[in-house]
């Protein structure tokens, strides 16, 4: 793929690697541009930035999804990490590693360095918005420091210190996927498939930690994994699940089937209708959106993990809530 940079922010860029990783059958720059509240030309931007940075990719339908573990890392982490995880993705990327360098050398004239970086990667992207965008993210990741008068000069690395930072998070990461293994039990960790369930068991897990500055972001991620549980119960079942979005059609769908005990029913109804709330937009009932508080974030993953195990365990005929 060719070189390109497009004018947009560090924060449009992660909230569209953060919005694909919420929706794993993909998104568009409609959707995100809805997500964001900007207009579309700035939403595909942030999108076509993300795809430079090897954060996602685009498929034959044009949806972009996630194509890199450090989307995980950036949804999921304080402010202060997802610098230093966008630090990493910068540095490989070779337009900013240039940008660096024509900055040192241009002693932070930033035209000077987006003109030689443009020229150097075959950039098509006028001077001003590959300034304008790489500044942003660099500033972002604390890799470019302001230093007044419009001059900007690279950051010391410290000696790789973000690296490290990089490793807490997947330690960080690994830490919570063997508690919810422990909390899940072996059988059910044997059941549920890792890439649809237990990643993103390990997202909302991790997500919890920065709830007070996105609380619907815990309830995205284990919605989604219920969801897949749900499927997972149609395929055994033999339960014919084609055209059922979302959680409470599926829920619908098996319990017509006498393969939902009625309690399990109406817990996973609660866990339908709060994914509504927090993730449909505004509701016609209140004509705007649902508020979703942090109390309801952390409740939400944990009641996610109970129907899980419940619902594997009454497959087996143990009944249990």
């Amino acid at each position: 793929m060719p070189y390109e940079v497009y004018r947009t922010t560090a924060e449009h860029v992660i909230a569209a690697a953060d919005f694909a990783l919420q929706k794993p059958e993909g998104i568009d720059e409609q959707m995100l541009a809805a997500f964001l509240d900007v207009p579309r030309e700035s939403a595909a931007n942030a999108l076509k930035m993300a795809e430079q940075l090897g954060l996602v990719n685009v498929d034959a339908n044009r949806l972009y999804k996630p194509a890199s573990p450090c989307v995980r890392y950036l949804a999921t982490s304080v402010r202060e990490n997802r610098a230093a995880i966008l630090r990493f993705v910068l540095d490989q990327y070779n337009p900013f590693v240039v940008f660096l360098g024509r900055l040192e050398i241009s002693t932070g004239v930033v035209a000077q360095a987006a003109t030689e970086t443009k020229a150097i990667c075959g950039i098509t992207a006028h001077r001003d918005d590959i300034a304008q965008t790489l500044t942003d993210l660099g500033t972002y990741a604390q890799a470019i420091s302001s230093q007044g008068a419009g001059l900007y000069i690279p950051a010391a690395a410290e000696a790789l210190g973000y690296l490290q930072v990089l490793e807490e998070v997947i330690h960080s990461r690994e830490a919570i996927e063997l508690w919810l293994s422990r909390r899940l039990g072996a059988r059910v960790c044997e059941w549920i498939d890792r890439n649809g369930c237990l990643e993103n068991l390990i997202t909302a897990y991790q997500s919890l930690s920065t709830a007070s500055e996105d609380p619907r972001a815990p309830i995205v991620h284990a919605a989604n994994a219920l969801e897949w549980v749900l499927a997972q119960l149609g395929a055994d079942f033999g339960v014919n699940l084609e055209g059922a979005q979302g959680i409470n059609s599926k829920a619908d769908r098996l319990a017509n089937g006498r393969h939902l005990k009625k309690k399990h029913k109406f817990m996973i109804k609660y866990l339908g209708h709060v994914r509504n709330a927090a993730d449909h937009g505004p509701d016609d009932e209140i004509n705007q959106q649902w508020e979703v508080t942090v109390n309801t974030a952390i409740e939400y993953v944990h009641v996610t993990l109970s129907v899980i195990v419940d619902l594997f365990e009454t497959k087996n005929e143990q009944f249990k809530v």
